[in-house]
């Protein structure tokens, strides 16, 4: 088991601890934005590649969780409906359901990586790239 999983095995991800880090991520990618955050390329290499593990394992560890969306098949009866329902709900439904909370992550990461790479100065050339070609596209 990655190092994702075994945390969102042992409760560690919720709604509530991704908001959190994700209003840190912004606070990155802003600092890296407006150049008050800087790094060498060599510098972010080893932590941009450690993100792009991360997304590796949040991506597997999605499609293990796919099983939740389908509710637990527990007796055409009353009671067994019911708790089927509740159970559906809590992990494929709510907030803090498994793919809710690995759907969020995967943003933070996305985001972090994007704060990295501002910051080395790496994503200006390929914002300037795109831009270039918008302009062919349009000319």
């Amino acid at each position: 088991m990655g190092a994702a999983a075994g945390y969102v095995a042992k409760g560690g991800l919720n709604q509530e601890a991704i908001a959190k880090v994700s209003a840190e991520t912004q606070k990155l990618v802003s600092a890296a934005k407006s150049g008050g955050f800087k790094i060498s390329e060599e510098g972010v290499k080893p932590l941009r590649e450690a993100l792009a593990n991360m997304s590796e394992e949040l991506s597997a560890l999605k499609i293990k969780t796919m099983a939740l969306n389908d509710a637990p098949q527990l007796g055409g009866h009353p009671y067994g409906k019911a708790v089927a329902a509740h159970d559906h709900k809590g992990a494929a439904q709510s907030a803090n359901s498994a793919s809710a909370v690995i759907g969020q992550f995967e943003q933070v990461v996305k985001d972090a990586d994007e704060a990295l790479a501002r910051a080395a100065g790496l994503y200006k050339g390929v914002e300037e790239s795109a831009i270039d070609a918008t302009k062919k596209v349009q000319a």
